[in-house]
């Protein structure tokens, strides 16, 4: 077994059966913006809506393309804002966040995967998997 110290997503399944798990090192945080040291200056709120529909439709094609995984499980070593959290719930796929670097690395060891951090072709890539994945409380 591996002993993962991280919450599984809201509103996704909290036990994962003959999980076919996609290990990953990637941004699911770009669905706000995020531009450090630049200013947007605008007289129209519009302008704003229209850059943050954007990030969120560039979101929206990433899961598109990691749900192309067939996986039934993404685990993260980056944060997974709550937009993306989101699409993986409706699609019913576990998502877990912030594994650490080490932790993703042994992880991915231990599930004989690999960590992948692009997501143009599934083929070729080696996807982890284990029996059973679920959510635990230890003390409080």
């Amino acid at each position: 077994g591996f002993l993962l110290d991280k919450k599984i997503g809201v509103g996704q399944p909290k036990e994962m059966r003959n999980a076919k798990i996609l290990v990953a090192n990637t941004a699911m945080d770009t669905d706000k913006i995020k531009i450090f040291g630049a200013r947007i200056k605008t007289d129209n709120v519009d302008a704003v809506a229209n850059i943050e529909k954007a990030e969120k439709a560039k979101m929206k094609g990433k899961v598109d393309k990691i749900m192309k995984f067939d996986a039934n499980v993404f685990i993260n070593r980056q944060l997974i804002y709550n937009y993306p959290e989101e699409l993986f719930a409706n699609a019913g796929m576990m998502a877990i966040e912030h594994a650490d670097f080490d932790g993703i690395e042994r992880l991915a060891f231990a599930l004989g995967g690999e960590v992948v951090s692009q997501f143009d072709d599934p083929t070729g890539v080696k996807m982890g998997g284990c029996d059973l994945i679920d959510e635990i409380m230890i003390g409080e």
